[in-house]
């Protein structure tokens, strides 16, 4: 089953760690010279666009310049979607003007879903295969552009906002044909200390999230603009969290990930979410995290000496995480790189007086097989508490036979709210291991530690020793 489907069939959200982000303390200097709201992957399905309304409003408020959306804007690749798109925008932005009369850039691209996504539905909404196909947007991406956000389509362009220069590039599978010529193009304009801001659908490979991130480009672009140290790429397509401080990579140029307004992603290889016996040897005991209930996106402010980044959820209207400050001008500043971020990093602490509880009980793994479960419990490690937000944690079973204590079994596990605000992740950590996956007849105790995004982990706190399983 590849990621996708099980996204649309198999969820039954998650969190990382706000981190201090660079090695030099930056105070925005003078005025806000450029104000921009960035979404990506908003999926709209059918004409109810309330969040992406409440997004836009959101930004209105703060007096954007512009508002960038790097992709996936209908979900299903149809007319009908994007206009709801341009519906909501309008009403927001008539005419493509605040309230004060102001310009509002439009700044959005085409992602994957909207020009392929008509070709993995279902569901027709009741149309014939006709009227089906004369809603694809991919079969004139040109003439459906022009009819609902009334410019000119141009697969690769460039507008300028306020004195910043912005090149957005539409969906061409895992490339963007022709970028190095359109960018050396403009290189007079492009080319120099003042940042501008580059944005395509999927992640530039191995920048956001290294390796590890989902559906990368080919590294085309990341090539292209390793000759720019003076871009920001935007990008989205991969829903990954915000939370992570690995979604802002910095290298030979910096990239950001833009998650998503509709649903979120995070990494794999956690107990809750996304792994099976073929990791673990033995099925999952815990469902996956809600992934619905997150709709993230940022909002950027340009001053003469440095870029930050607000990092936002919008069901709650929270921060889920400190702001990103790049330092300008960002070809002399690599202090955000993910080599220097980590060692800079401080590991998560439990409190002095958090506890690990369990429980036994009878539950069902995540392939419904009945079995009996201990529950570990603990407290989530969160900012306000404790001055640093723990990305996710390991549980290890450790096992005592006689004055010999081993490891059993090790798990990560997100909490279960961890990409919202910590308002909404006070409420602890459960991680269940089956019986099966327990000895018999022996003594066992849990170690517990609060781990970072860069792989840095904190002291351990212990259950009491109970009896396993007989």
């Amino acid at each position: 089953m590849n990621r996708r489907n099980f996204l649309q069939y198999a969820l039954p959200k998650t969190g990382t760690s706000p981190q201090e982000t660079s090695s030099v303390k930056v105070t925005p200097q003078g005025d806000v010279r450029l104000c921009i709201g960035i979404l990506s992957d908003i999926h709209i399905k059918n004409e109810d666009t309330k969040m992406l309304q409440h997004a836009f409003t959101y930004f209105r408020d703060q007096k954007v310049d512009g508002v960038l959306i790097a992709g996936d804007m209908a979900d299903n690749g149809l007319e009908r979607q994007l206009k709801e798109v341009a519906n909501a925008w309008y009403r927001i932005f008539p005419k493509d003007k605040a309230p004060d009369g102001r310009k509002v850039e439009k700044l959005f691209i085409y992602g994957n879903h909207d020009v392929h996504g008509c070709h993995w539905s279902n569901d027709k909404y009741g149309m014939t295969d006709a009227e089906w196909k004369k809603q694809a947007i991919g079969e004139h991406p040109a003439e459906t552009w022009k009819r609902y956000f009334k410019e000119k389509y141009e697969p690769i362009y460039m507008k300028t906002v306020k004195g910043y220069h912005f090149v957005g590039a539409h969906w061409h599978d895992n490339n963007i044909p022709g970028l190095d010529t359109f960018l050396a193009e403009h290189g007079a304009e492009l080319k120099s200390d003042k940042p501008f801001f580059y944005f395509q659908h999927p992640h530039p490979k191995n920048t956001c999230y290294g390796a590890d991130a989902w559906g990368q480009d080919d590294g085309t672009v990341t090539e292209v603009l390793g000759h720019y140290p003076n871009a920001v790429a935007f990008s989205g397509h991969s829903h990954l969290i915000l939370n992570d401080e690995r979604d802002l990579w910095q290298g030979s140029f910096t990239s950001i990930g833009t998650s998503s307004l509709s649903y979120i992603w995070v990494l794999e290889g956690r107990e809750n979410f996304y792994e099976d016996q073929s990791l673990h040897g033995n099925p999952c005991q815990m469902n996956n995290l809600n992934c619905q209930l997150g709709q993230q996106g940022m909002l950027m402010r340009v001053y003469d000496n440095c870029i930050v980044l607000e990092r936002k959820e919008f069901a709650h209207d929270q921060k889920v995480g400190e702001d990103w400050v790049l330092p300008l001008p960002l070809a002399q500043d690599k202090s955000l790189s993910f080599e220097q971020r980590k060692i800079e990093s401080v590991a998560p602490q439990f409190g002095k007086e958090d506890k690990v509880t369990t429980h036994w009980g009878t539950g069902k793994d995540r392939y419904g097989k009945e079995q009996k479960q201990l529950t570990v419990h603990f407290p989530t490690v969160l900012k306000s508490k404790q001055g640093i937000r723990a990305n996710d944690y390991e549980v290890q079973a450790e096992v005592r036979f006689v004055d010999v204590v081993t490891i059993e079994k090790t798990k990560r596990v997100y909490s279960a709210h961890g990409f919202l605000g910590e308002a909404q992740d006070d409420e602890g950590v459960d991680c269940v291991f089956g019986e099966s996956e327990l000895p018999e007849r022996r003594e066992i105790r849990f170690a517990v530690r609060p781990c970072n995004c860069f792989g840095k982990k904190g002291q351990p706190i212990y259950s009491d020793w109970i009896s396993s399983r007989e």
